[in-house]
């Protein structure tokens, strides 16, 4: 689980950004979409059904964030929580907790976030000029999570896959949305997703060291995005080295190869891709989805 003091950061980058600044308007839509996701997320956690217009009073007082101070290059803004009065914390800390749910996004619409609060961080993009990238994170971690348009986002899906071999600790296991976190020894983790076949091996081994093999994808910063588990095996003792050699003369390893990764001829036609992607899903859910 990401851990957060209540403080995160919100990136924009783009072109001139580092001599010219940032539109106060694309900075007010960037930072006011996060705290709407933020508002949505606290409602979410506090078993309230996620309704339209004004928030309620308490998903208002657990989701205030005050600006505490910028950085230049790449504009940063710092930003953190407000804290509840008289800096006693609240019962249930929802706030802190969909903090820190937004920062386990692995940014895709399969998502371990409510629908309502990814609708609203793929909405940013529409509001910035063309070019203008968003992230937000911690300032003291690697985590970063990028917010790009859901259309955007369904091409690097269908476009950025890899095969993957992993190891560490299988931690998170949330059986009714099949997720889970392989963390390594640095804050770093990768989001896994898994089938219900592998139901009872994930519950097997949940909090054990593993190996999990699998096709995932990465971000611009080499970074697994999301891994969709295989196969996984839990006997490599815990804490145990990885062996290199013992990797490399595996009858079948599965190594990142670039040039096998699959990629889309152009021109890509996306709106036909995602009318395609939400056909098939009414097609094997039997249910029609939004």
């Amino acid at each position: 689980e990401v851990m957060v003091d209540n403080h995160f950061t919100v990136t924009l980058e783009g072109p001139s950004i580092d001599q010219e600044g940032v539109l106060l308007d694309e900075f007010f839509e960037a930072v006011k979409g996060i705290q709407d996701a933020l508002r949505l997320m606290v409602q979410h956690l506090g078993d309230r059904e996620i309704t339209r217009g004004q928030p309620p009073r308490w998903v208002r007082h657990q989701s205030r964030v005050r600006l505490t101070g910028v950085s230049h290059g790449s504009f940063v803004a710092e930003l953190a929580l407000e804290q509840p009065p008289g800096n006693q914390p609240y019962l249930e800390n929802l706030g802190s907790r969909a903090l820190d749910a937004m920062l386990g996004w692995d940014g895709t619409e399969r998502s371990t976030l409510p629908k309502p609060v990814t609708d609203r961080l793929y909405a940013i993009p529409a509001g910035l000029s063309e070019g203008v990238q968003v992230w937000y994170g911690v300032a003291d971690q690697l985590r970063k999570v990028e917010i790009r348009s859901r259309e955007h986002t369904m091409v690097e899906v269908l476009t950025g896959l890899a095969e993957a071999l992993l190891h560490g600790w299988l931690k998170e296991v949330n059986w009714d949305k099949r997720t889970a976190q392989l963390h390594g020894y640095a804050e770093e983790y990768v989001p896994l997703r898994f089938q219900a076949a592998l139901d009872e091996e994930m519950l097997r081994l949940a909090t054990q060291y593993v190996e999990v093999t699998g096709r995932g994808r990465f971000n611009r910063q080499d970074r697994w995005i999301s891994v969709e588990i295989e196969s996984i095996d839990g006997g490599r003792h815990l804490g145990e080295p990885f062996d290199l050699e013992e990797f490399l003369n595996a009858p079948n390893p599965r190594i990142f190869d670039p040039d096998r990764v699959v990629t889309a001829s152009e021109p890509f036609d996306v709106d036909e891709f995602v009318r395609l992607i939400h056909e098939g899903r009414e097609i094997g859910s039997g249910e029609p989805t939004d």
